[in-house]
């Protein structure tokens, strides 16, 4: 009986250990490119560097599918490299536009609904931000050189500062007011989804961070993943910290 006893609290504390050391479980979505799911390892080298899991999705369109997925997974990282059809937030349209597989945007969709209902972290990064939007009821520029008056440079990588909130969780996490950061895009946040709150703009007020009022959702429009500052690890370690 002693025996068993000593088991049974060894065993426990065992398990007490696991949970304790459990690292978080960061799902991060891809591309479809015929029949492969395709992501830059970047993401996941930053997921790994900040003491998480990094664990690539699969994009299916099955809501019991994504459902089973997001209850196995801590947090969802949207990541960028896309034009979203404008068929989505209900427009047709009206620029030069290079959507990515729909499939991947219904996944992604679905993915962002249920992590959402689940009340678990999204990080959005770049066209992640932007879908993240587009499912909780906004839309987009469709480009923002047609569409923006006197618009700086976005595209090609070109460098500019942001200008970060001070009341928002995002100053919090990255210590800043100010920012500089790289930009890839030529589309952007139009109208703000209602859940949303915004956290950082450019020059020319352009919407570049956005979160919620509860703290699990992030967004941003340039890619921290490729960079090594402090400012934008602290997104990373954001999405792997346990509270």
């Amino acid at each position: 009986m002693i025996i068993y006893k000593i088991k049974e609290f060894q065993n426990n504390i065992k398990c007490l250990i696991i949970s304790i050391m459990k690292k978080i479980i960061v799902g991060i979505t891809c591309d479809i490119k015929e029949k492969f799911y395709e992501s830059e390892r970047y993401y996941s080298d930053k997921i790994i560097e900040a003491g998480g899991i990094p664990f690539y999705l699969p994009m299916t369109v099955e809501p019991d599918a994504v459902y089973a997925v997001v209850k196995n997974i801590d947090a969802l990282l949207v990541t960028g490299s896309r034009d979203v059809d404008p068929s989505f937030y209900g427009e047709k349209k009206t620029s030069t536009i290079n959507p990515l597989d729909p499939n991947r945007t219904i996944s992604e969709l679905l993915y962002i609904k249920e992590t959402r209902s689940a009340k678990k972290k999204i990080l959005g990064i770049c066209g992640g931000m932007q879908l993240i939007n587009i499912g909780l009821g906004g839309n987009l520029f469709q480009d923002i050189k047609t569409m923006v008056p006197n618009s700086i440079q976005h595209t090609g990588g070109s460098d500019h500062f942001i200008a970060i909130n001070s009341n928002s969780y995002l100053s919090r996490l990255l210590k800043k007011k100010r920012l500089k950061v790289n930009s890839y895009h030529h589309q952007s946040i139009n109208k703000l989804a209602k859940p949303l709150l915004v956290s950082a703009r450019t020059s020319d007020l352009i919407i570049e961070g956005i979160e919620d009022k509860e703290r699990r959702i992030i967004g941003v429009q340039w890619h921290p993943e490729l960079s090594s500052s402090e400012a934008n690890s602290s997104l990373f370690k954001w999405i792997v910290n346990k509270k």
